[in-house]
C-alpha cells in the first residue's frame, strides 16, 4: 500500500490540503459570509423588496461555503459547482426581463406579444438545464474521489471529468455573455441596465473556472493528499503558501464578491419583476403579467391583469375601473388614459420609469 501509494498519481486538490495556515483566512471567510446574509433579512423583511424564487442560488450557495469545512471531498466538489449557481441565477434574471419587452404598455407604446413570451420563457428553460453539462460530470467525477487514491484509473477519470466541468462551465458563461450582448441594442423595450448587471456577474465569475483551468493540470502522488503531520508538500500539490494564497484570491475572493453583490442588490428594482420573477410557464390561468415598475405594481402602467376566464362579469369596484380604463384608452386615446391614471394616482406616489429603458434602436 505504501508503495503503490508513493507511486500513484492523483489530481492535486484545488485549494490544496486543509492545514494550519488556513485557518486564519477560513474564519475571515466564514465571517465574510454570514454577513452576507444580513442584506439579504433586510431585504426580505422589505415587502417592497422581498423576493422568494429569485436569486435562488445564492442564498443556499453562502449558508453551503461554512458547512463544508473539514470534509475534504465535500469541500471539493463545492469548490467545483459552487459558482456555477450564480450564473443559475442569471436565468432568472433573463427570462424577466425579456418577458417585460412583450408586455402591454401604452405608456412606452408597447402591445402584448405572447407568442414571443412564451418562446423567451421556453429558451430560459432550455438555459437552465444547460447547466447540467457542467455541473453531472463535477458530481461524477468527484464520485470518484474516495478511490482515486487505490485505483489509478478513477484518479484518471476525476482528473478529466474535473476539467470537463470546469470548460464547459465558463464556455456557457462566455456563450451567454456574448449572446446578451449582442442583443443589447437589437430588442425593442430591452433594459440595458439589467442585462449589464447579468453581463458583469457572468464576466466577474469567469475568473473562477479560469484559474480552475490554470491549476488542475498539477497532480501529485497519494501520500501528498493526505493531511498528516507536518508533511513537505511539494508545490505540484497547491498546498505551498504561494498555492494558497493564489486560491484565496481567483476562487474564493470572486465568489464572496458576487455573492455580496447579489445579496445587496434590489432585484425586484434592477429587474423590475415581483417577488417571483416570471414563475409562470403559460398565460393560461393567471393571465398575461401586468408590467412593473421598479418591481412595483404602478397605477397606469401596464394593463389590466385578466384574472377571470369564467366568462362572469366582475362586480369589484376595481375591477370595473380597469374595465372602464381599458374600454376608454381603445375609444379615445391615450390622453384620455393619461389623465384617468393621472387622477386614480393622486393620493399615490408614482415613481418615474427608469431612464436606461432601451426604445427602439
Amino acid at each position: 500500500m505504501s508503495t503503490d501509494a508513493q507511486t500513484m498519481r492523483v489530481p492535486s486538490l484545488v485549494g490544496g490540503v486543509p492545514t494550519k495556515a488556513d485557518f486564519v483566512p477560513s474564519i475571515l471567510f466564514s465571517i465574510a459570509y454570514g454577513l452576507s446574509l444580513i442584506p439579504f433579512i433586510r431585504r426580505f423583511l422589505n415587502k417592497e423588496t422581498r423576493v422568494w424564487t429569485l436569486a435562488m442560488g445564492v442564498l443556499p450557495f453562502s449558508i453551503e461555503r461554512n458547512l463544508s469545512k473539514g470534509k475534504l471531498v465535500y469541500q471539493q466538489v463545492s469548490f467545483a459547482l459552487g459558482y456555477i449557481s450564480f450564473a443559475s441565477d442569471c436565468v432568472a434574471f433573463m427570462r424577466a426581463v425579456m418577458v417585460n419587452t412583450t408586455l402591454a404598455d401604452p405608456h412606452r407604446g408597447s402591445v402584448d406579444q405572447p407568442r414571443r413570451r412564451y418562446w423567451y420563457r421556453r429558451v430560459a428553460d432550455v438555459a437552465g438545464f444547460l447547466w447540467l453539462v457542467s455541473t453531472v460530470p463535477g458530481i461524477v467525477g468527484y464520485s470518484k474521489m474516495p478511490g482515486s487514491g487505490e485505483h489509478q484509473d478513477q484518479a484518471d477519470q476525476l482528473y478529466r471529468l474535473r476539467y470537463a466541468s470546469t470548460a464547459a462551465a465558463l464556455f456557457l458563461f462566455i456563450a451567454w455573455f456574448v449572446v446578451l450582448q449582442t442583443i443589447r441594442r437589437r430588442i425593442q423595450w430591452l433594459d440595458r441596465r439589467a442585462i449589464d448587471w447579468v453581463c458583469f456577474i457572468l464576466a466577474f465569475n469567469c475568473i473562477v473556472p479560469i484559474y480552475r483551468l490554470v491549476v488542475m493540470h498539477y497532480t501529485t502522488t497519494f501520500l501528498n493528499v493526505l493531511p498528516s503531520s507536518d508533511p513537505l508538500y511539494p508545490s505540484s500539490s497547491l498546498t505551498t503558501s504561494a498555492s494558497k494564497a493564489t486560491f484565496y484570491i481567483f476562487h474564493s475572493l470572486p465568489e464572496l464578491v458576487l455573492a455580496w453583490t447579489i445579496q445587496s442588490m434590489n432585484m425586484r428594482a434592477v429587474f423590475n419583476t415581483g417577488p417571483f420573477g416570471d414563475w409562470r410557464g403559460s398565460d393560461k390561468a393567471p393571465g398575461a403579467p401586468q408590467l412593473r415598475q421598479n418591481g412595483l405594481y404602478i397605477d397606469g402602467v401596464g394593463v389590466p391583469k385578466q384574472t377571470n376566464w369564467s366568462g362572469k362579469k366582475n362586480t369589484s369596484g376595481q375591477g370595473e375601473k380597469k374595465k372602464e380604463t381599458s374600454w376608454a384608452s381603445k375609444a379615445f386615446g391615450l390622453g384620455l388614459l393619461r389623465r384617468k391614471s393621472s387622477e386614480r394616482s393622486e393620493d399615490a406616489t408614482v415613481v418615474g420609469r427608469p431612464s436606461d429603458v432601451a426604445g427602439t434602436v
